[in-house]
């Protein structure tokens, strides 16, 4: 009876058992758990544990087990990339272009590029070397990325600005200059007879073709500067210009004074990107470079005397990025605390407070942030491939792997550095992010008022001009002075040249005869004549004469000036054509080698007197000067070359395409057909 009770017991107990084995089994592990949906349990193993345990993948508890110990953090966090060392390959590749080495550049700059691929700098170093190579693979290949790189960097961007306007300001002034001396050979004659009668006061208003020269020579004694030289020069041409020639005249006087002009506010908020000491160079390296005792001072000192409350947010995250990089994670969560008191939203603020809770070792508090920035910020993906490091620190891998897509998604793909250290006691990398391009261009407005205008052309003073009067107004003043003239010489009907041979007179020593006005010479035989037969023999024979001596004056200052001649012809395509060759010939010879995108602050304009070639005929970098040899140089000198060449070739074009002047009659004078000063009538 004893041994029976026993077994019944036993038999009760296994009763119980398979009950409650039979409800395990009934009601599968919830998706919330670490077992498989739809996976049954069929036997309970003492080595897991159960599934009443609330061990989640998709939650973070509060649990002891996250925190890691405090001894364990890395005294420095590591980092995904190495800006050192994408500077040092990209001044590899630099010395490898200057010693000739096509491979070396190849290998260096794909390094640097790799190390940091959003680098504006080396981005577009690239499509210039791809432009030299005359590479239009690569060209079509890197081009993207460039324009890409200038509009996710407002550093790059200033610095594309700066240069591409200094650029502009010498292509234009070279422009600008061929065609007010083409302007000026093409009506010589027209000058010579205007300031013979206006100076030496001659009764007869014989030209004297000296006099043209005296006017420039006079405005260089008052040393008024290259653009203020022009811009007086070209009053006189836009008032007697006609046609297609004066809005070219008038279009590159226009483009001239918006180049000069100081208050472009995207001109004027890219100057302190070029300044390798201002504060908005300060703010960029502070947020991408290793920590640096001296950028920290200088954060300290400049937010101790700030008083603008965006200005303080703005040091305020750099400092604290800085704090961070070197290890010390609660002050740089001090630091960042301040920022969130006047701007919750703040992203660079947000994400470095998670960051050094990831690195303080609460693996919980991090997720919550990273979570809290995901909702605040649903379009950056910085957060979500910063969590995904915190899953997979506690081997929460399908969870980070939907973290890493959701940052792909989001386009956030962080470049690897291949020699860089990218763990430390454990910790994988996560990002802080630099300010935001928002924050970047505040910056930028904030102090473009601190530099005066039109800095970036200090070194070209000189050359432009340093009056008393802004530059501006040195060119503007001009411009309104002969629009106010066009307006006036519009209303006078005097006329410009003999509408017989196109000797150039005035009102004042014209003979009008049957309605035609005449020079003295012209006036002179129709007055004698008595027949108009024999009038009309004596005009052509003078008219052919004069057609033939423009013919000769026109080659001449044709081949002087390539442009010129055709000028003076009226055939405004050809002249245009070729006047912008010569320009672009002497931009490329002189100065195009001088800028390049991918230089470290080598801005042509910022230049010091010792660092130029010359420091009042040549201002140019003598660092950059690639040599006679040089392939801007080489274009330069060949398309003037080529300029000239047109230039001898168009001799018998030009003397065939000069009209007979031969065509009038006493009785069919007409004034309307007379286009202009130097301009023979068709």
């Amino acid at each position: 009876m004893k041994v029976s009770s026993h077994y019944l017991w036993l038999a009760l107990a296994m009763a119980c058992l398979s009950i409650v084995t039979g409800e395990a089994v009934a009601n599968p592990a919830d998706l919330d758990t670490l077992m498989e949906s739809g996976v049954e349990a069929e036997e309970s193993d003492p080595r897991y544990a159960g599934v009443e345990l609330d061990i989640s993948r998709k939650r973070l508890p509060e649990a002891q087990a996250t925190t890691i110990e405090k001894t364990r953090a890395p005294k420095m966090p590591p980092r995904l990339d190495d800006p050192l060392a994408g500077a040092y390959s990209y001044h590899l590749a630099r010395q490898a272009a200057m010693s000739d080495n096509p491979d070396g550049v190849t290998e260096n700059l794909a390094a640097a590029i790799e190390a940091s691929p959003g680098h504006p700098r080396y981005q577009w170093w690239q499509t210039v070397q791809a432009i030299k190579s005359m590479d239009t693979a690569t060209l079509v290949r890197v081009l993207p990325n460039s324009v890409r790189s200038l509009l996710n960097s407002p550093v790059g961007r200033g610095h594309f600005i700066v240069a591409w306007h200094q650029g502009a300001v010498l292509l234009n002034g070279f422009f600008w200059t061929v065609l007010v001396s083409a302007l000026y050979l093409a009506w010589w004659r027209t000058m010579a007879h205007d300031m013979g009668a206006t100076i030496l006061k001659d009764s007869k208003h014989q030209p004297r073709f000296l006099l043209p020269l005296l006017m420039p020579a006079i405005l260089l004694l008052f040393k008024p500067g290259w653009f203020g030289f022009l811009a007086i020069m070209s009053i006189l041409l836009l008032v007697h210009a006609r046609g297609k020639v004066r809005y070219l005249l008038l279009a590159t006087w226009v483009m001239a004074l918006a180049l000069v002009f100081p208050g472009w506010p995207l001109l004027r908020s890219a100057v302190p990107t070029v300044d390798p000491t201002s504060e908005v160079t300060l703010l960029d390296r502070a947020c991408t470079l290793p920590p640096s005792g001296s950028m920290i001072r200088e954060l300290k000192n400049r937010i101790a005397t700030s008083e603008d409350q965006d200005r303080t947010n703005r040091l305020t995250v750099a400092l604290a990025i800085q704090e961070a990089r070197r290890g010390k994670y609660q002050e740089s969560s001090r630091q960042f605390r301040k920022v969130l008191e006047t701007e919750p939203t703040n992203f660079p603020a947000m994400i470095g407070i998670a960051n050094n809770t990831y690195y303080r070792g609460y693996m919980d508090s991090a997720a919550k942030r990273y979570t809290e920035i995901t909702l605040a910020h649903p379009k950056r993906g910085e957060a979500p491939y910063n969590m995904a490091q915190v899953y997979f620190k506690k081997l929460f891998v399908p969870e980070a792997t939907d973290a890493m897509d959701k940052a792909r998604s989001l386009g956030f793909i962080p470049s690897f550095s291949i020699k860089g250290v990218t763990r430390r006691k454990g910790y994988a990398p996560v990002v802080y992010p630099p300010l935001t391009n928002q924050a970047m261009n505040e910056a930028c407005r904030y102090e473009a008022p601190n530099y005066p205008p039109l800095v970036i052309l200090s070194s070209w003073r000189h050359q432009l001009g340093s009056p008393p009067l802004p530059l501006f107004i040195l060119v503007g003043g001009p411009l309104l002075l002969a629009l106010f003239l066009i307006m006036w010489w519009n209303k006078q009907n005097d006329p410009t040249e003999c509408e017989n041979c196109g000797i150039p007179l005035c009102h004042d020593c014209c003979k009008i005869h049957d309605g035609a006005w005449l020079c003295a010479g012209c006036g002179e035989t129709a007055e004698r004549s008595r027949s108009d037969m024999v009038l009309g023999t004596l005009l052509r024979n003078r008219s052919r004469e004069q057609g033939m001596a423009l013919g000769h004056r026109v080659i001449k200052i044709s081949r002087l000036l390539p442009g010129a001649g055709h000028l003076a012809t009226g055939h405004f395509r050809p002249a245009f054509i070729r006047l912008s060759i010569l320009a672009a010939g002497l931009f490329m010879l002189s100065a195009g080698w001088a800028f390049d995108m991918g230089a470290d602050w080598s801005s042509p304009g910022l230049m010091l007197p010792g660092e130029t070639l010359h420091p009042k005929w040549l201002p140019m970098p003598a660092a950059m000067w690639p040599g006679w040899n040089g392939s801007s140089v080489l274009l330069g000198a060949g398309l003037i070359a080529l300029s000239w060449i047109i230039a001898f070739l168009d001799g018998p074009g030009l003397r065939r395409g000069i009209p007979d002047r031969y065509s009038l009659t006493p009785n069919t004078a007409n004034r309307d057909t007379v286009p202009g000063p130097g301009i023979a009538t068709r």
